[in-house]
């Protein structure tokens, strides 16, 4: 499997770091369900349990969130050539300098025993939309996201899109 790649941006200061989700145009889609990302339990996952309780999702879905350190989305399917990308806004956080701040996602693989693709990619919490793509998924297997925060004890939320490109 190959390394993330980036998704376009015009963020013009981030373009030499690999790890780093760039600044993205839109919303989320209007006509794209809205779903629920999960406590990190796992049980929407194939092999977690004999048989788990959430069935995965086609992109493109749309999602808000409200974490405090680490927050995964629902299983998917990642597209027919194997690409899947993440993009996410923060809208507030009971940390007042959070606007500072930066949060993780990682991909991961939830076949078997879950697999991460790739490092963690850094997304800016400055109110824009970031966006990052991975390529090289398994099609046939399902994925997740997962977002992480290795600051304070505090809360952040907000909102994004996963979409096929």
């Amino acid at each position: 499997m190959s390394a993330p790649s980036a998704a376009a941006d015009d963020g013009k200061n981030q373009r030499d770091r690999p790890d780093a989700a760039q600044r993205v145009p839109g919303r989320p889609d209007p006509n794209a369900p809205w779903v629920d990302l999960l406590p990190d339990d796992g049980k929407d996952r194939p092999g977690a349990t004999s048989q788990y309780t959430v069935a995965a999702y086609y992109l493109p879905f749309n999602f808000s969130y409200d974490f405090s350190t680490s927050l995964a989305s629902r299983s998917f399917w990642p597209s027919y050539n194997g690409t899947a990308c993440v993009n996410l806004r923060a809208t507030g956080s009971t940390d007042p300098s959070y606007w500072w701040r930066e949060i993780k996602v990682e991909m991961w693989n939830a076949y078997g025993v879950d697999t991460r693709i790739g490092l963690p990619v850094r997304y800016k919490l400055d109110g824009y939309y970031y966006g990052y793509c991975w390529h090289g998924l398994n099609p046939y297997n399902e994925h997740y996201f997962r977002l992480t925060k290795d600051w304070g004890p505090s809360r952040v939320w907000g909102d994004g899109w996963a979409s096929p490109n």
